[in-house]
């Protein structure tokens, strides 16, 4: 059973030591950290590994790319995912992020 998960979320102008928070019911723990590149991704991942989350997981602005990277170069025995959107709900983010929806 998991009871430490790692979330990182890539966006403009987060950095790791301002943009963090935890959850923590007492059986499970959750560490969430915003993040801007993919260097500091990697960091985060690798510091996540050496507290013993067991799971992280990567937000979809990092896209496919970017977590096979980062994957590659954390190397570790931790399952690392990425959020993904099926095509349907791929298509609503598509449109929203298009200059004409500006």
């Amino acid at each position: 059973m998991i009871k430490k998960y790692g979330f990182i979320v890539k966006g403009e102008n987060y950095t790791p030591d301002t943009h963090h928070s935890t959850l923590d019911s007492g059986f499970f723990f959750t560490k969430v950290v915003g993040v801007s590149t993919d260097e500091e991704a990697i960091l985060v991942a690798k510091a996540f590994v050496q507290c013993g989350i067991e799971v992280i997981e990567l937000c979809g602005g990092f896209g496919k790319e970017s977590a096979e990277h980062l994957i590659a170069e954390v190397n570790t025995h931790v399952p690392i995912g990425c959020v993904i959107f099926n095509d349907t709900e791929q298509q609503k983010l598509t449109s929203f992020l298009s200059p004409s929806s500006a």
